[in-house]
C-alpha cells in the first residue's frame, strides 16, 4: 500500500519547513515527514531547506553564517524557524523523518543528535550526494535509513530500464530509491523501473507530487511512497 510523505509541511506561502506547516500535515493524518537539514553557526540543526535566507525568510545571507540567537529573530512567512529537536518533540508520533543532507556544515550536528536522542529508527537519511548520507551514518553507532544519491540512481535507473532488473547490490545499503516522477522529458518512476527496484528489495518514493491524476498513476503503478506539497488531497487520494 502507497503511503505518504508530507514535503516541507503544508504551507499557503513561505512558511515551509515550520512547526505550523508540519502540524497541518500531522492532522490531515499524514506519519511521514520530509524536509532539509542545515546548520546554524552555532551547530544547532535546523529544518530549512535553502543555502541561503533570502528566498522564504524576513533575512538575507548565508544560513550557516547565522547563530541560534540571530534566527530566532528571523521569521519565514511570519513564523519562527524551526530546529529539528523542537520537530521531533512536537510530534512524537511520526513514523519517520525523512531529510535531505544539505552540506558538509550539517553532518557533524546531525549526527550528534540523532545519537542524543536515539532517534536512528526515527529518521531516515537522503543527499544529492550519497557521500553526505554516508558521513553520517559513519559517526552513528546503529544503522539508519537512507536512500542514494543522484549518482547511483542513475544506475539503477539504467539498469530497470535496460536490463529489466536491479542488482541487489546496487541497493543493499538502502531502505528507499526516492526519485522524481520525471527528469525533464524523461521518464523516472515508471512501472519498469518501480518493478525493479522493489524486486531487488528497496522501496520506490516518488516526488513532488501535487496533482491528482498522477497520485492515482503512481498508486496504480504500487510505489511505496508518494511525497506532496498538498498533504490534504494525497490523503484523500490514498483513502479513496
Amino acid at each position: 500500500m502507497t503511503y505518504a510523505f508530507s514535503h516541507r509541511g503544508v504551507r499557503h506561502g513561505h512558511e515551509e519547513n515550520t512547526l505550523v506547516s508540519f502540524q497541518r500535515a500531522v492532522d490531515a493524518g499524514v506519519t511521514h515527514l520530509e524536509s532539509d537539514v542545515h546548520a546554524s553557526a552555532d551547530g544547532t540543526v535546523y529544518l530549512f531547506h535553502d543555502e541561503t535566507l533570502d528566498r522564504v525568510t524576513t533575512a538575507t545571507g548565508k544560513f550557516s553564517d547565522r547563530t541560534d540567537a540571530e534566527l530566532a529573530q528571523i521569521t519565514a512567512g511570519g513564523e519562527p524557524l524551526c530546529t529539528l529537536d523542537e520537530l521531533l518533540d512536537a510530534f512524537p508520533q511520526v513514523q519517520v523523518v525523512n531529510l535531505d543532507v544539505k552540506d558538509e556544515h550539517v553532518i557533524g550536528p546531525l549526527a550528534e543528535l540523532i545519537e542524543r536522542r536515539a532517534a536512528h529508527q526515527q529518521i531516515a537519511l537522503a543527499s544529492f550526494s550519497s557521500a553526505r548520507s554516508h558521513a553520517v551514518r559513519h559517526l552513528l553507532s546503529a544503522p539508519i535509513r537512507r536512500s542514494p544519491g543522484q549518482s547511483e540512481i542513475i544506475l539503477i535507473w539504467l539498469c530497470a530500464h535496460l536490463l529489466g532488473w536491479v542488482p541487489k547490490a546496487l541497493v543493499k545499503d538502502f531502505w528507499a530509491v526516492q526519485v522524481p516522477f520525471k527528469q525533464a522529458w524523461l521518464p523516472v518512476a515508471t512501472r519498469r523501473f518501480t518493478r525493479a527496484v522493489q524486486r531487488a528489495g528497496a522501496q520506490v518514493h516518488v516526488w513532488v507530487i501535487n496533482d491528482e491524476p498522477t497520485m492515482e498513476l503512481l498508486m496504480e503503478r504500487k510505489v511505496d511512497a508518494i511525497m506532496s506539497d498538498d498533504a490534504p488531497l494525497l490523503m484523500k487520494v490514498l483513502s479513496s
